[in-house]
């Protein structure tokens, strides 16, 4: 009987000290130095900005172009292109899509997409998606296919800033 107890009262123990965890901090996963004042520590983001980006991208496939305004913000939108254009109002991003959709028929396919935040130095949060995603368009009557970054700031839900680069893929990629 006392080495039933002792069992228990042992067993007892080991599960009390593995049940404990250790505090969980949040662990940076990078950082940020886009505002010229030192490193500012990059976390994991919030998973629903990575579904607003991946709305925008299956608007685009689908030639939705008034779901694409609808992410986009009324104010202060600017979107930095490949080309060094900056789109600076949903209509004329609508406008300029319309075109290139009829012209060039892209499709997008992503490939990765991961949200990211930070605080700045005055207290704002700062909420971006980084996304890479191949788009293959029709140029003169030969499919091209390019890989494209984006990296995307939302601000209440809504595309505030955009900046897209982009290479063409080589043969056989």
């Amino acid at each position: 009987m006392k080495k039933l107890l002792l069992s228990i009262i042992v067993l007892t123990s080991l599960f009390a000290c593995t049940s404990q965890s250790p505090k969980s901090e949040k662990q940076p996963i990078g950082f940020d130095m886009s505002g010229g004042e030192g490193r500012t520590d990059l976390y994991g983001g919030n998973p629903a900005n990575v579904e607003i980006i991946e709305k925008f991208f299956k608007a685009h496939n689908d030639r939705d172009t008034a779901t694409i305004r609808s992410l986009e913000a009324t104010e202060n939108l600017k979107i930095y292109t490949p080309a060094g254009n900056v789109v600076t109002s949903a209509d004329s991003n609508i406008k300029s899509l319309s075109t290139w959709f009829a012209s060039n028929n892209p499709k997008w396919k992503l490939n990765f997409s991961a949200a990211n935040s930070y605080t700045d130095k005055s207290g704002k949060l700062n909420e971006w998606v980084t996304t890479g995603a191949q788009v293959t368009q029709t140029i003169d009557g030969k499919e091209v296919k390019y890989n494209q970054y984006f990296d995307v700031n939302l601000v209440n839900g809504k595309i505030q800033r955009m900046f897209v680069t982009e290479r063409i893929m080589t043969a056989g990629e």
